[in-house]
């Protein structure tokens, strides 16, 4: 019985994520910046779609991807098609595509720090750091936006947010899980998350480490068995720890794992 649940679900495990982290191929996807040219014309008034990658992206794409020499691929096959795929890309434009072992992750934005904030940024740190109920709301509403376009007809089940590193501190995700499962009508399981020990702080911990730290603290997750989660995070970096936390999801039973986070750093590190 694991053998098919594990087809079907693969583990999520450190060496699993080393692995992904270290393939070559691009760690995100922007349809404005780096793959604005995914949609071109090839030859002949033919078409194709091209990305570095199909996890996290193909629940989401309405049409099948197939894998080909420089990442996955799909040949358009006739003018309604392309502009189908046009319009796909326009209207998730906003959207960044993140590389994963969970069945989707996305972020809401790219976040490059105070000199490049982006709107949703400058949200997300007024609501972090100064704990601004509007920002707060606001937030929210950016992540039901995503969640109607992106996860509304995936069978998603419940909410879970990365629980605070110390009981009783401020935890945006948290909140921001709150806000969500109540505009979306979706049970928010974040209350019954904590880590095991004191989780420490892993900004100095190179990301090949990071995994083996966070085995160290551990987590206690509420009854996930057969259901769907969404896991919120706000700024999803080298998304060690939100793979981690999916992984022990995982293990504890949970099918799809669709990661959501506020906004994308600009680097796949945590100390830079």
């Amino acid at each position: 019985m694991d053998f098919f649940r594990n087809l079907r679900f693969p583990p999520i495990t450190g060496e699993a994520y080393a692995a992904m982290r270290s393939a070559p191929e691009a760690s995100r996807i922007d349809f404005r910046t780096t793959h604005r040219n995914a949609l071109k014309p090839i030859k002949d008034g033919r078409s194709a779609f091209n990305v570095p990658f199909r996890s996290g992206v193909d629940c989401f794409f309405p049409y099948e991807l197939f894998k080909s020499r420089f990442g996955y691929w799909r040949g358009v096959k006739d003018a309604e098609e392309h502009a189908a795929i046009e319009a796909w890309i326009a209207r998730h434009s906003d959207i960044i595509f993140l590389k994963t072992l969970a069945t989707s992750a996305v972020a809401a934005c790219a976040h490059y720090g105070d000199d490049q904030i982006s709107e949703i940024g400058a949200l997300e740190k007024a609501a972090k750091y100064d704990q601004d109920p509007d920002a707060l709301k606001s937030l929210v509403e950016v992540l039901g936006s995503v969640f109607e376009r992106l996860h509304s007809k995936l069978g998603i089940d419940a909410i879970l947010a990365i629980p605070p590193s110390k009981l009783g501190q401020f935890n945006l995700p948290s909140h921001l899980a709150a806000g969500l499962s109540e505009a979306v009508q979706l049970p928010d399981l974040t209350t019954a998350a904590s880590w095991s020990g004191q989780k420490p702080s892993l900004k100095e911990v190179s990301v090949d480490d990071k995994w083996a730290a966070l085995e160290g603290v551990g987590i206690a997750l509420p009854d996930v068995a057969d259901k769907n989660i969404l896991l919120l995070d706000d700024l999803y970096q080298s998304g060690t720890t939100v793979h981690f936390v999916a992984g022990k999801l995982r293990e504890a039973g949970a099918n799809e794992i669709h990661i959501l986070a506020v906004s994308k750093g600009r680097r796949d590190t945590d100390n830079s």
